[in-house]
């Protein structure tokens, strides 16, 4: 056999190995699958700081134990798709004024956990996003599997998403019948630089500081599911967002019409009792 023709078959049994790319695992999280490389869990009584292009995941004593590099703006939110992913149902506000929201509160209950089990994972929060839409900041209440965990059962977490970086504190376990409090705080801001906080106010751990981001602007009260096979896959009856107040950096009420989108065609929708911005109440029926 000739030099050139052994180099040639060597090559040829070396090229499925050699341009082989390694497969990257996606996990779920609010807003969708992702790359695993990217789900980042923040330390007890951690932080994030948004620092030029990068994402730096502090510990309690601010020490860096990660350095995330910020993705390109794309949407993280996904589109209503009945029965399928993304989105559901939701109501929302986009705050166009010149003074930015300082505080969203909403309380609701946990629901009955689902009558059928399937591996679907359902999400409920109030969140707020930036006007390019490419982030989120958002007290979530999970029930099945995720990025975080979790399973047959209710737990909550506060996350924040840029368009391919994922962020969550440790998820905490409770029950039907539990009371949340979800609040987003501005703390403070410089030129376009905005410090926010977001938690359940009521349960330890959940609290996650994000500093130096992007104004947020759009509120929302979102029902977010993936892997639902049928409407028993969801808990009965419905969820009532209530207590929802948002207030103004200047000090001012705004003011709020809530807006909704239905997943009309399988019976999930988005109903506005109280409009506005102080003890406003939205109702989302499964």
């Amino acid at each position: 056999m000739r030099a050139s023709t052994a180099a040639a078959l060597l090559v040829g049994l070396l090229t499925p190995f050699t341009l082989a790319a390694p497969t990257v695992e996606k996990v779920l999280a609010p807003g969708g699958y992702r790359a695993n490389t990217n789900i980042h869990e923040v330390p007890a009584g951690g932080s994030l700081a948004r620092v030029g292009s990068e994402i730096h995941v502090l510990d309690a004593e601010g020490t860096v134990v990660h350095v995330a590099t910020a993705g390109a703006p794309t949407r993280v939110k996904s589109a209503v798709s009945p029965l399928e992913t993304g989105w559901i149902t939701y109501a929302s506000w986009l705050n166009t004024g010149s003074s930015p929201i300082s505080s969203f509160t909403t309380t609701w209950t946990v629901p009955p956990v689902p009558a059928t089990n399937h591996d679907q994972t359902i999400f409920l929060f109030n969140s707020i996003e930036p006007n390019a839409g490419d982030a989120i900041l958002q007290p979530v209440l999970q029930y099945g599997p995720s990025a975080a965990g979790g399973g047959a059962f209710w737990a909550v977490a506060t996350w924040y998403l840029d368009s391919s970086n994922t962020f969550f504190t440790t998820p905490v376990r409770t029950s039907a019948g539990a009371t949340l409090n979800g609040v987003i705080t501005l703390t403070s801001s410089s030129g376009s630089s905005f410090n926010y906080v977001s938690s359940f106010s009521n349960i330890a751990g959940t609290s996650l500081t994000v500093t130096g981001a992007a104004q947020l602007t759009w509120a929302t009260e979102t029902l977010e599911a993936y892997g639902v096979t049928a409407i028993s896959d969801y808990p009965a009856g419905s969820t009532v967002f209530s207590g929802i107040n948002l207030k103004l950096s200047s000090g001012a009420t705004p003011s709020v019409a809530w807006s909704n989108a239905n997943d009309a065609a399988d019976g999930l929708t988005t109903t506005i009792n109280t409009n506005g911005a102080t003890n406003a109440k939205v109702t989302i029926k499964y």
